[in-house]
């Protein structure tokens, strides 16, 4: 068998090729939107809040999210001023007076704190009020070494002034306490109070 000598390559033109589309001779004949589409504009990264309000329904979830947040910031607010009868912190009304009670323990005793406020454009009661204090929920080792558990009485004066402070040191360490106060016009109140 032959060998065939390869066919030579085709020889290139002498002059440039010649091509017959051209991008920026049809964008001369184009509309003026499509040249405004078509021009060269450095491109940018876009930022979050354009993002977030590209379109309308961006838009409106941006806003919702806004809305939920402040109104959850706003039931918290709610909630913790208003806390559970458990709780360590009590707001209640005495005579007019707001009382603002709270517990803590430390180091095997329990400490608590009563402010009083009181209004200013109205008249409330002042005077003694008596204290009954005891422990709640003690464990078993506690309760079995006594017969029945403590109770700390206890006596506070209010006065006309609009803001008091108040502070107890019990000499025992529980997980909830029980308060019963009374006034001299026999108004009585019950308070549970879980120290923090």
């Amino acid at each position: 068998m032959e060998d065939k000598p390869c066919p030579d390559p085709p020889k290139k033109p002498d002059r440039d090729v010649v091509f017959f589309y051209s991008r920026a001779h049809r964008l001369e004949r184009a509309s003026p939107a499509v040249r405004e589409m078509n021009r060269d504009i450095p491109k940018t990264s876009p930022s979050l809040f354009g993002t977030l309000t590209s379109n309308r329904a961006y838009t409106m979830l941006f806003i919702s999210i806004f809305v939920f947040a402040g109104f959850g910031m706003i039931f918290s607010k709610v909630s913790s001023e208003q806390k559970s009868p458990s709780s360590g912190t009590q707001r209640i009304n005495v005579g007019g007076n707001t009382l603002k009670v709270s517990a803590q323990r430390f180091q095997g005793a329990t400490y608590l704190r009563i402010t009083k406020t009181a209004p200013h454009d109205t008249a409330v009661y002042t005077g003694a009020v008596d204290m009954a204090i005891t422990p709640l929920d003690l464990p078993p080792s506690v309760t079995e070494a006594a017969e029945s558990p403590p109770v700390i009485s206890h006596r506070i004066f209010f006065s006309s002034e609009a803001e008091e402070a108040y502070g107890l040191s019990l000499p025992f360490e529980a997980p909830q306490v029980l308060m019963l106060m009374q006034t001299e016009q026999d108004e009585r109140i019950s308070i549970q109070i879980k120290p923090e």
